[in-house]
């Protein structure tokens, strides 16, 4: 029975702060909706609100964690490794992103998921101004403090590295509410957590996000590198070697040396 109560809490602990969040960014877009309308060009403008209504609600579980590991407001110099990293971290996840956006893209998901279109026209609905802002600026930021902050945070204190890599890009995965999105946001919320493990940051999770969001939306607003989805043989080989130098820099990069201390 204290087994039994022991993995309810545990996982009480992920849901709760995930339910939060749900509840939170629902109730934001539900009342921006209410004053700005349902229609497409107005989503991202709701999403944002949404967005930011949950920043807070989220924060609120990522500072008590911090708290409890004695990390909140511990301010460390920026060092030189720490840049290098930076910068790995952003050139792998530029070759990631663009190497699994072209494949799946290129596959039969896409055609066959009608949830995704529809996402798909709701989140590139408005102007690529809003669509940067949400896209790629607050939405990475709520949702890694979420689940690469908190989610992850709290499956590592509890397993390896590996289960909780894997359930929380699973978490990640699931909230995306599609097959094509599913696929691409587990693939790279395993990245992120490995970036989060190396690093022991989340801003490395952060600014990853970030980075494949807004290349997302470059290319789908201004048909940069369509070229590269036309399905042809030379597209398919760029991009399987894209996404082979991808991972071979994640390896590099996850078993050099070991993670700094946040």
């Amino acid at each position: 029975m204290k087994k039994e109560l022991n993995l309810a809490n545990r996982i009480w602990e992920i849901a709760y702060p995930v339910l939060m969040y749900y509840v939170a960014i629902t109730i934001g877009m539900f009342i921006a909706q209410l004053v700005l309308g349902t229609g497409i060009e107005n989503y991202m403008i709701c999403k944002i609100i949404g967005s930011i209504v949950a920043i807070p609600v989220v924060y609120m579980d990522y500072k008590k964690d911090l708290m409890m590991t004695g990390k909140y407001r511990v301010k460390c110099p920026i060092t030189a490794q720490q840049v290098k990293q930076m910068l790995a971290v952003i050139g792998i996840t530029i070759c990631l992103s663009v190497a699994l956006n072209n494949i799946i893209s290129m596959s039969p998901l896409v055609a066959l998921s009608e949830e995704y279109q529809n996402a798909n026209d709701a989140f590139y609905g408005s102007t690529i101004g809003w669509e940067l802002l949400g896209s790629a600026l607050i939405t990475p930021l709520l949702e890694e403090l979420l689940h690469r902050g908190v989610v992850y945070g709290r499956l590592r204190r509890r397993m390896d590295m590996w289960p909780a890599v894997v359930i929380s890009a699973l978490v990640f995965a699931v909230l995306h509410f599609n097959i094509v999105q599913f696929i691409y946001a587990f693939l790279l919320g395993v990245v992120f957590a490995l970036f989060v493990e190396k690093t022991g940051k989340l801003t490395p999770a952060v600014i990853a996000h970030v980075v494949a969001n807004g290349i997302a939306v470059i290319r789908t607003e201004t048909g940069f590198l369509q070229e590269m989805v036309d399905g042809s043989v030379s597209a398919w080989l760029i991009s399987v070697g894209v996404c082979f130098i991808g991972v071979s820099g994640l390896i590099v990069f996850v078993g050099n040396k070991k993670k700094e201390e946040a």
